[in-house]
């Protein structure tokens, strides 16, 4: 009786932090990595609804890196409502049973509690987010596949001229030592909250969203565990980073490396890809549409100027899932390019047909669209100084201005682009990375200008 009364009592005290929705420990977090560190094997036990049991999927799999299954401790994943087992426990705690829809992590003798509800239990993933122990079969996997992309985004460089091949091994290598000395990643909240709803979706509760949709596909692929998400989101950088050298111009896809150095070098743009989230899909994206107008080439041809428009729409819908300002590309690919009326009408009614149809079935996204945050000037500033370099390539390019006063081509398309998420910037953080892409890209074809090639 003392014992139980002990433990509601502290619990009582943990009260206030539970119910601010964050993460408990009883008796301590030095318990839980205890259990941890032991040799005990363990079996893991979920709930009978689609989030217990795919958040039980991704308990299983985590332990899995760091200990034995086996009978010693049963790890119990929900709650006293949907895990039957674990109801049947519960008095073990001396805890009511309310306190089981709260996320926390209770460590008893043989039994570990992973509690909480739909709402909330996805917190319960910083407990193991520090772990790093990958696969040998995910290493293996991520070093095949990061050498498979880059030799296949590799090969079209070579013979190019002025050592864009060369270059392009020098920026992989870079990625490649990067990602080997980078700190595990982690998740941003709002993307552990899309990886919940992915786990819940391959538990078949249904995808509740695009990016839990996709995180379904790769849930069915591999283990949903941070580090499978961790390589996948180096993969994704590989290829943002390999983009550079088809954003640059085609007689000159070396410029691909100053577009790459100019983008990479900002503090900024690197955080922004340097925590797991949708936002580097939509940035990726937003790079490829960029290297698909890039490459563009007048074609008298039905079917290919089809193609054209439908390789630009889904990459276009794809980046507008993340961030639905990436519209802005339509409009300015329709200005600058206004000599193939079919095409460019075409691109922007389908790109706009879809992003309404993607806000019907998703709220959220026209919500977001519309949602400004309070407007900071500071962003101004920190573009301006970590752009800078690029700035002062664009204002010596001023000195005669044909380049920059032309009507229609890459330059203006690309300094529209600049110039209209350079003036949103104070509403949305998210700009940031989409305007120093563009600003590098337009320092790139100002460069090629000098070159007189």
């Amino acid at each position: 009786m003392r014992k139980a009364l002990a433990v509601a009592i502290l619990f009582l005290l943990l009260l206030p932090v539970v119910s601010a929705a964050q993460l408990a420990y009883y008796p301590n977090q030095e318990a839980f990595q205890n259990f941890l560190k032991s040799n005990s094997s363990y079996t893991v036990i979920a709930g009978n609804t689609s989030w217990a049991k795919g958040w039980g999927h991704y308990v299983d799999e985590k332990l899995s890196t760091i200990k034995e299954r086996g009978n010693d401790t049963l790890v119990l994943v929900g709650n006293v409502e949907n895990n039957k087992v674990m109801r049947e426990l519960w008095w073990r705690t001396g805890l009511s049973e309310r306190y089981s829809f709260q996320p926390s992590i209770i460590v008893l003798s043989n039994v570990v509690f992973i509690t909480g509800n739909e709402s909330n239990i996805y917190l319960t993933e910083r407990a193991f987010s520090h772990l790093w122990n990958p696969p040998k079969g995910s290493e293996l996997t991520y070093l095949l596949i990061f050498l498979v992309v880059a030799i296949l985004l590799g090969i079209p460089l070579r013979g190019k001229g002025y050592h864009a091949g060369s270059f392009y091994l020098l920026t992989i290598s870079l990625i490649f030592i990067w990602s080997l000395n980078a700190p595990p990643l982690q998740m941003t909240n709002s993307f552990l909250k899309t990886f919940f709803d992915g786990l819940t979706a391959w538990a078949g509760g249904g995808a509740s969203t695009p990016l839990a949709a996709m995180l379904w596909a790769f849930f069915n692929l591999a283990s949903p565990i941070e580090e499978n998400l961790i390589f996948a989101h180096w993969i994704l950088i590989l290829i943002l980073a390999s983009l550079s050298f088809y954003i640059a111009p085609k007689g000159c896809r070396e410029l691909g490396f100053l577009i790459f150095g100019l983008t990479f070098v900002s503090p900024a743009f690197r955080t922004s890809i340097a925590q797991i989230s949708g936002n580097t899909i939509g940035i990726l994206s937003f790079a490829i549409v960029l290297a698909l107008v890039s490459n563009l080439h007048v074609s008298l041809d039905p079917r290919e100027t089809l193609l054209q428009v439908s390789l630009l729409s889904a990459f276009t819908l794809l980046a507008t899932i993340i961030n639905p300002y990436v519209l802005i590309i339509p409009l300015a690919f329709v200005l600058a390019f206004p000599g193939r009326p079919s095409r460019n009408i075409g691109y922007l009614l389908i790109s706009l047909a879809g992003a309404l149809l993607l806000y019907a079935v998703s709220p959220p996204y026209l919500d977001s669209f519309f949602h400004f945050s309070h407007p900071t000037p500071g962003r101004w500033v920190v573009f301006l100084f970590q752009g800078l370099p690029a700035i002062l390539v664009l204002l010596y390019g001023l000195r005669d201005g044909s380049k920059l006063k032309r009507k229609r081509g890459h330059t203006p398309f690309l300094l529209t682009l600049t110039v209209l998420y350079a003036l949103m910037l104070p509403l949305s953080p998210f700009l940031f990375p989409y305007a120093m892409i563009s600003l590098s890209a337009l320092t790139a074809r100002v460069v090629h200008s000098f070159t007189g090639t």
